[in-house]
């Protein structure tokens, strides 16, 4: 794997012109009385903003954090995602369960205005999604997502009873009497 800021790189060369997003990835020195480790963090901004976060968001995928992390995975990913072509993108199955490839493909410069639909809807991170909208502005408001597949109608509601419609409710206690529990 190579080194973090080449990746980080090679990521932000992907990125729509004029976007201010940026990926980072630290670690940090904890020292307890217990010892000492390194915590990993991986975070997205927008601006200022801290759209995506890991650790953070996916508390219950971390439950040994930190002393085993998602970080080289996450690294993984971001390699394989810069080396999938672009007309794959979209419907390559990456192995994500941390939703950063719909930020990356809501910041990637290599798919254009024509994959709007598609792009909608694939996006549900909020992260992401923010990121369309400062790219696209107005066209991502007006982008319908691509249809779904119609699902079969419902079997109709059985018709009640005949007779039973126009029969009289009981508005008082006088069914319950004379019954006992």
């Amino acid at each position: 794997m190579k080194p973090w800021n080449k990746l980080q790189r090679e990521l932000g060369n992907l990125f729509a012109e004029g976007l201010r997003l940026q990926i980072q990835c630290r670690a940090f020195r904890m020292v307890s009385a217990s010892g000492s480790t390194e915590l990993a963090r991986y975070w997205c901004t927008l601006g200022k903003d801290v759209i995506w976060d890991y650790p953070r968001e996916f508390g219950e995928n971390t439950a040994h954090y930190p002393y085993d992390t998602d970080v080289s995975s996450i690294s993984s990913l971001l390699r394989e995602y810069i080396d999938t072509p672009a007309d794959k993108l979209l419907s390559f199955a990456f192995a994500d369960r941390w939703q950063i490839v719909e930020v990356l493909l809501a910041a990637d410069s290599r798919i254009g205005t024509d994959r709007l639909p598609e792009v909608k809807a694939k996006l549900r991170h909020p992260g992401a999604i923010a990121i369309a909208a400062t790219r696209w502005g107005r066209e991502w408001e007006d982008t319908v997502p691509a249809l779904e597949p119609a699902r079969p109608p419902l079997p109709p509601l059985p018709e009640a009873a005949p007779g039973l419609a126009d029969a009289p409710i009981a508005t008082d206690s006088s069914l319950l009497r004379g019954l006992t529990l």
